[in-house]
């Protein structure tokens, strides 16, 4: 399974389109936050299934704080990160990780990519398409899911506006 991740888009669609148009097929879209309406707006717009999560900056948004997946087998938890301090560490995303329930964790709210590789685990964060923060650039991310294992990929949105 070609899963793209994407997190705070806020509501600048044509960042979120590039990246879309960039990820190639994709099976499903993950959305880990800030601007929960620009992910609905994308699955409507493109027919891809999606699931998202709300972030701090959408409190006018109903959608969930949290999602939990089962794919193939893997259990992933999707959240924004802002409830969890991921602005200064990972270490409670670390933590919520070895205590093993989760395969994969899908985050956002920094603005910076990152995988970090764990014993039993993964922690993922896209960094944001369209506002990057601390010299990181516009960027998405694209997980593959299959009977290898979870693997992700961090990509930079090659600019076109």
């Amino acid at each position: 399974m070609r899963i793209g991740v994407v997190s705070d888009t806020h509501g600048k669609p044509d960042f979120f389109r590039q990246a879309v148009s960039q990820m190639g097929e994709i099976d499903l879209l993950i959305h880990a936050g800030d601007h929960y309406s620009d992910a609905l707006s994308m699955g409507r717009e493109t027919g891809i299934k999606v699931v998202a999560v709300t972030g701090n900056c959408d409190w006018h948004a109903s959608g969930p704080e949290e999602e939990e997946l089962d794919i193939m087998g893997y259990k992933i938890l999707v959240t924004h990160g802002h409830r969890y301090g991921v602005k200064t560490d990972n270490t409670k995303l670390v933590e919520k990780l070895r205590k093993g329930k989760y395969d994969l964790i899908i985050y956002g709210h920094s603005h910076v990519p990152e995988i970090t590789h764990l014993p039993g685990g993964c922690l993922l964060n896209p960094g944001s398409v369209s506002s990057p923060r601390r010299g990181s650039r516009h960027s998405y991310a694209i997980l593959i899911i299959d009977e290898k294992g979870v693997s992700p990929y961090i990509y930079e949105l090659k600019r076109q506006i």
